[in-house]
This record gives C-alpha cells, sequence and structure tokens, in this order.
C-alpha cells in the first residue's frame, strides 16, 4: 500500500468518531473498493499510482467520506432512540406524578441507572447507554458538592470565630473525596469524548438544568421544608423539561448529521434553563439567568477538550494504524 493511500485512510479514520471495530471494518471496506477501482483504472493502461490517486478522487475528499460513513453508522433504530431516551421518561413521569421525593422510587432508579450503565460499558459502550451513564455522574457530582459544602462550612468557621467546627479528620476525608470524585468524573468523560466528543456532550446535557435546580432549592430552603404543595408546585415543569429532555435524545439518534446534532444540543440547554425560570416567578435574576445559560453551553461543550488530536503526527501514532500491504 503507497503512503499515499495510507494517509488517506488514516485521515478518514480520524475524521469517523466510531469505535476501533466500526472504523477496522468501515476502512477495510473503503479499501477494498477503492483497491478494485484503482485496478480497473490501471487496466486500462493508466499507471499505478495516477490509478490509485483518481480512484481516491472518485470516492471523495476524506472528511467528506468520513462524515457519510458517521452518518450511516451513527444514525440509531427507534428501538435505540427509544432506550436512550428511556430515563429521561422516567424521570419525567417521575416529577409528572410528584413522586420524586420518595426514595424508594428513586434509589431503585439509580440502581437500574447504574445497572444499564456498567452492561452498556462491558458490551463496548453502545451509543444509547450514554444518557444512562450521564445520570450515574450525578452521584460523584453531588458527593463533590457535598464535600464542598462541609469544607467551605470550616473556612467560614475559621474566618468567624477562629477555629473549625468540625474536626479535622473530617475535612481530610472531603478534600481527598474531592480529588477522587473529580477524577472519576474526568476520567468517565474523557474515555466517551476520545471516541467522539459529541456523544459526551449528549451524555451531560441533563447536568446544567440539575445544577440550576440544586441552585434554586439550595437557596430556598424553606421549600425543602415543605410537605406536598410546596414542592409540587415545580414539578410541572421539570417534567417538561425531561420530556424535552427525551424528544432531543430521540431526534439525537434519529439525525445522523453530525453537525446538526451539535446545534440541537446547543440549542435545547440553555433553552432548559430558560423553561425552567420561566415557570417560576420568583426565580433568580436576568444576570443568574444569563450566567447559568452561558454555562449550560460551557459544560456542553467541555467533552470537546477531550477529542481526539487533529494534528498529522498524531494521526501517524494512531493505535489502529493501516498495516503496510505493499
Amino acid at each position: 500500500m503507497t503512503t499515499t493511500i495510507r494517509g488517506y485512510f488514516s485521515d478518514i479514520r480520524r475524521h469517523l468518531h466510531l469505535a476501533p471495530s466500526e472504523s477496522d471494518e468501515i476502512v477495510r471496506e473503503l479499501q477494498t473498493h477503492i483497491e478494485e477501482r484503482a485496478q480497473e483504472l490501471a487496466d486500462s493502461g493508466m499507471s499505478t499510482d495516477e490509478s490509485i490517486k483518481q480512484a481516491m478522487r472518485e470516492f471523495g475528499e476524506t472528511e467528506s467520506v468520513a462524515n457519510k460513513m458517521y452518518e450511516v453508522h451513527t444514525t440509531g433504530t427507534w428501538k435505540r432512540a427509544g432506550l436512550a431516551a428511556l430515563p429521561h421518561l422516567v424521570l419525567s413521569l417521575l416529577f409528572a406524578t410528584h413522586l420524586w421525593t420518595r426514595p424508594a422510587l428513586v434509589g431503585p432508579m439509580l440502581g437500574i441507572a447504574l445497572v444499564m450503565s456498567i452492561l452498556g460499558w462491558r458490551k463496548g459502550r453502545p451509543l444509547w447507554s450514554y444518557p444512562w451513564l450521564g445520570y450515574c455522574l450525578i452521584i460523584p457530582l453531588v458527593s463533590w458538592g457535598l464535600a464542598m459544602s462541609a469544607i467551605g462550612y470550616g473556612a467560614w468557621g475559621v474566618v468567624t470565630k477562629g477555629k473549625l467546627p468540625l474536626g479535622i479528620p473530617i475535612y481530610a476525608v472531603s478534600i481527598t473525596y474531592i480529588g477522587f470524585s473529580l477524577w472519576v468524573f474526568v476520567r468517565v468523560l474523557s474515555r466517551v469524548s476520545r471516541r467522539d466528543w459529541v456523544m459526551g456532550s449528549l451524555m451531560v446535557l441533563p447536568l446544567p438544568f440539575l445544577g440550576f435546580w440544586f441552585m434554586y432549592f439550595y437557596g430556598r430552603k424553606e421549600l425543602l421544608e415543605q410537605t406536598g404543595v410546596g414542592l409540587q408546585e415545580f414539578d410541572g415543569s421539570v417534567a417538561t423539561v425531561f420530556l424535552i429532555l427525551a424528544l432531543t435524545t430521540v431526534a439525537f439518534f434519529r439525525i445522523g448529521r453530525r453537525f446538526v446534532r451539535v446545534a440541537l444540543l446547543a440549542i435545547t440547554a440553555p433553552s432548559m434553563i430558560v423553561l425552567a425560570w420561566l415557570s417560576r416567578e420568583s426565580g433568580p435574576g436576568f444576570i443568574a439567568l444569563f450566567l447559568f445559560a452561558a454555562l449550560s453551553i460551557v459544560v456542553l461543550f467541555a467533552p470537546a477538550l477531550f477529542d481526539r488530536p487533529k494534528d498529522a503526527k498524531a494521526s501517524e501514532e494512531l493505535r489502529y494504524a493501516l498495516p503496510d500491504q505493499s
């Protein structure tokens, strides 16, 4: 195989954003087609090098070819789209029926999400498993927030009273756990995003809204002390948000074009924040709304930081480089 055609396939692989096994299969298939076409051109009198170059020109630019293959191989069936949207639908139902405050229901739901995520991870991380995995990441994030609150409470005690309100071992454990929970979050996010950062964005899509929702109640502790009506006033809008997440997920899987997927997620993330804000007259002000909406975009595109290297040198160092068959 000449250097030219090796570079052509290597560039296609970089733009596929698929699992290594899928990329291998696609590249082998494309290689066969190009070699067959090059042989036809060579038989007609064209030189070997020219026949290869002509065959590649007929197939098109590498990024265009990769995008077409990406669309074909990532457009999910209705069944897979439904599996991906299922956790959002279940949460929408829990809020619509005002059952989300019952630990006996929420606990098993988190357990099911964890089991689905583990099964998906062990089976090569199928695309439908990413929304499930996203909800599992809430556990280390919430515990991280609680540990941060403990440290903040201790710092405030030192400033105002000159002493720590809790024992030193508690703060040592909190600091250790903060590092561990962040490591888990970043580790999982990077593993997903190195394959396709857009899938990483789909995974973290609920997190900005959940952060907004948490901060809303954190600033209004009187609501948490109420029973029934006080908490249920917010449930209708939350159920709507999770329903929108489910519909967005279905559309994401049924739409193959990568650019459209990115646009869909970029529109949905801040829209959920605005919808939640409009549903409560006593919500945060415009500045807080803008900051949360902007933060949702930052969170959404954070997985792009873990994307594969795009330079030519990194391409040559890819683990799954094509074998030399010359």
